[in-house]
């Protein structure tokens, strides 16, 4: 199958088995499928607008797919320099697998020990608001992967909460901040993360009430952790899953933003708390001087 061939399969297929053996064939010659991976991703930022095509854009999301199956490093930056150009967005909803698989993406291909860039780049405001959201959840791909020291991912989610201006806070990278938060450091950053949601609770507050906050802080960072990892998706798999993920677009119906499917509903496990018992934290306060204020 020569390239011409092959990207119009990726433009016009519609079931996992068409594009098998397609992608197995790119897999089994990585320096073709990165070459080819660079030629498509230059053509994508040379020309944005022509991801007002959808048949462009299944073909883009072939292409992206195929650079988190290939896992090479050189390709972080060209995808980067795309999802960054304000055109992309003109054309690619945050919904799209375009957007919402770039911090599984960008969790494999990131450089080691580029968590400083990566707080740098999500602090700068020229980068789209999707973007920044994924960079976000990239920290926490990484955490999960355990490419980091503890240390490390707890200054850099504490840097992010303290230096995020509020006017640029939206509430999926609201809640990806608290969640790294707790998931790191619990109630090491306790203050840390208060103070952000009180800067930011016009924005927080009508979807995450500060008493569901504070729920996060009970149950704990191990289990915010293993929740986490019930719901992120690690290196990739086999082909006919990977291809069901990428070929399934939402619907208006469906639940889409990234960070609200991040979490299940909180299940206490353990009774609920009385507003005149010890509080949970170990303070030896009541509850309702301490975490339950």
């Amino acid at each position: 199958m020569n390239t011409e061939e092959l990207l119009k399969l990726f433009q016009t297929a519609n079931e996992p088995d068409d594009l098998i053996e397609a992608f197995q064939g790119l897999l089994d010659h990585p320096d073709d499928a990165v070459a080819l991976v660079n030629e498509q991703l230059a053509a994508a930022a040379a020309n944005p607008a022509t991801l007002a095509d959808e048949a462009a854009r299944k073909q883009l999301r072939c292409i992206f797919l195929l650079t988190g199956m290939l896992g090479r490093a050189e390709l972080y930056q060209p995808i980067l320099n795309l999802v960054c150009l304000p055109a992309f967005h003109e054309q690619v909803d945050k919904d799209d697998f375009l957007v919402t698989e770039l911090s599984r993406i960008f969790g494999l291909l990131s450089p080691a020990h580029c968590l400083a860039e990566l707080q740098a780049k999500t602090l700068d405001a020229t980068v789209p608001t999707p973007v920044t959201e994924q960079l976000a959840l990239t920290i926490v791909f990484r955490w999960l992967a355990e490419r980091d020291s503890d240390r490390d991912f707890q200054a850099t989610v504490q840097a992010l909460l303290e230096q995020f201006p509020p006017e640029r806070v939206t509430y999926d990278l609201g809640m990806a901040l608290i969640i790294d938060a707790i998931a790191v450091a619990g109630e090491q950053l306790r203050t840390q993360v208060m103070d952000f949601y009180q800067a930011n609770r016009e924005t927080l507050s009508s979807d995450l009430p500060e008493k569901n906050l504070k729920s996060f802080f009970d149950l704990g960072k191990q289990r915010v952790k293993t929740m986490l990892r019930g719901n992120y998706l690690g290196n990739y798999g086999g082909l006919p899953g990977e291809l069901q993920r990428m070929l399934h677009q939402p619907t208006a119906t469906e639940e889409t933003a990234s960070v609200r499917k991040t979490l299940p509903p909180i299940v206490r496990d353990r009774p609920k708390v009385g507003r005149n018992d010890p509080c949970p934290c170990g303070s030896g306060k009541k509850y309702k001087h301490c975490c339950g204020k």
